[in-house]
């Protein structure tokens, strides 16, 4: 039988001044939708690579968008159990500390798991980049991760936005408490460790599996590579054989083409071996050196994403300067910059391609495009959709800062300075507050609370909204 559960937003303002010294810290969380789960969990753990990448049987074929070598041990450390519970985890907005955001708010699966704008929202203020795509990222140009290919571990990649302040921001300290206090992430966690213990690395664990099964077998180039390419246009067979001569030492799938059949092991020092190839002729950018803010011997030189699905992915770049792959075209053909990095793969005034080369180019991009993959329930939303409720929200109800440690102040839309009700339960139905306000904040002071958990109803006309709150 599946789960299905109500659906609620925030929180609620109050007015209420008793201290209690010896009542520590509280915590508020919304009462999401529980996420609607198949009674079996979906098949993670079985994925296996088309042959032509493994060149198990096609050996003789050019694929024009190579790989130096393909880790089929990418998808060794993926359980259903495990990729399950790291699905519910990136679209839990629970993670976030003022539980607004989750990692699907940049990475939206209708997108490739990127997001449509030149760098993301904050929490506080833009990021510093464009939002990477994740299709594909456990086993293809996996030696360094982010732009500034800072980290060459998964599971710290992920760590790293998940506690950033203007990220996900979550604070390991609390998350915890807040995921113990759900209905079903103990479940979750038992099923995918054998107990209920949660735990930061249990956490980057699970989103790893779930991330690292992402994968575009599906796309008419894995099709028409099974039977040489018969199928393209002659366009796409030009741009095939466009990128093979002069895109592919980059862009390549599985391990860089340079290195022929050898697969670099972890922590084999790639770019030191071979910086060149993640130049991208773009002008110097002052706001950001890319690897050169790390080490300065590598200024200017930024990840190589795989290209799967890069149709899908617009804005393009590390900072989403170009809307469309006719400008990135455009760019190595007559834009590129040169450096002390150019001449070594990319020509220092570009490629020079014509026009006809150009649009054959992006035709065979377009290729690469697998539309299964934006629709596979499998990597969706398990929260659904947050419309189906019999009453409307109380509009941006949000707690800042969250978690607090003293005071909270509420804030929420309340323009025509309605009165607002609340009413406060405590676990066993008990009803501890209810208040009235015409305000749109209140600063919410601890001190009435004993520790356990609480269950906040903020009422205005027909608007209502239903909330956690945790007190430790």
């Amino acid at each position: 039988m599946k789960r299905f559960f109500f659906l609620a937003v925030v929180f609620s303002t109050l007015a209420f001044t008793i201290s209690r010294p010896t009542v520590s810290n509280f915590i508020f969380t919304t009462v999401n939708d529980v996420p609607d789960l198949p009674d079996d969990p979906f098949d993670y753990s079985d994925i296996t690579f088309p042959a032509h990448l493994l060149n198990a049987e096609n050996d003789t074929i050019d694929l024009g968008y190579e790989g130096g070598g393909i880790d089929s041990l990418s998808f060794a450390g993926i359980t259903d159990q495990g990729a399950t519970l790291g699905r519910v985890l990136f679209y839990d907005k629970k993670l976030s500390s003022l539980e607004t955001m989750s990692c699907a708010t940049c990475h939206n699966q209708a997108m490739s798991f990127a997001e449509n704008k030149a760098v993301s929202d904050g929490l506080t203020a833009p990021t510093l980049r464009n939002s990477m795509h994740l299709n594909d990222i456990a086993w293809t140009n996996k030696e360094h991760f982010f732009w500034d290919m800072s980290e060459s571990d998964l599971k710290t990649m992920i760590r790293i936005p998940l506690t950033d302040e203007n990220e996900i921001g979550v604070d390991m300290d609390d998350i915890a408490q807040k995921l113990n206090a759900t209905s079903y992430y103990p479940q979750l966690f038992t099923d995918a460790f054998g107990d209920a213990t949660i735990t930061e690395d249990r956490i980057a664990e699970a989103l790893v599996q779930f991330i690292s099964s992402m994968n575009t077998f599906n796309s008419r180039f894995d099709q028409e590579a099974e039977n040489g390419f018969a199928g393209f246009t002659s366009q796409e067979q030009l741009g095939l054989e466009l990128f093979s001569t002069n895109c592919n030492n980059c862009h390549s799938q599985g391990g860089h083409v340079i290195f022929g059949d050898f697969f670099p092991p972890p922590g084999f020092p790639i770019l030191e071996f071979a910086p060149f190839i993640f130049n991208n002729g773009l002008p110097e950018d002052p706001e950001d050196a890319g690897a050169g803010n790390w080490d300065p011997a590598f200024a200017n030189l930024f990840k190589i994403p795989t290209l799967r699905n890069i149709d899908l992915t617009a804005p393009y770049m590390h900072d989403g300067r170009f809307e469309t792959l006719e400008e990135v075209v455009n760019h190595y053909s007559d834009e590129v910059e040169a450096n002390e990095w150019t001449g070594e793969i990319i020509p220092p005034e570009g490629f020079g391609f014509t026009d006809t080369e150009k649009e054959a180019l992006v035709a065979f991009m377009e290729t690469l495009t697998d539309e299964s993959f934006l629709t596979n329930p499998i990597w969706s939303d398990p929260f659904g959709l947050e419309t189906n409720l019999e009453n409307f929200h109380i509009e941006n109800l949000v707690i800042r800062p969250n978690p607090t440690r003293d005071i909270a102040v509420i804030e929420y839309d309340n323009p025509g300075q309605k009165i607002v009700t609340f009413h406060i339960f405590a676990a066993d139905g008990k009803l501890v507050l209810n208040e009235q306000t015409r305000s749109d904040q209140y600063t919410l002071d601890k001190g009435i609370f004993q520790p356990g958990t609480y269950f906040i109803e903020v009422l205005m006309d027909d608007r209502k909204s239903t909330a956690k709150l945790m007190v430790q």
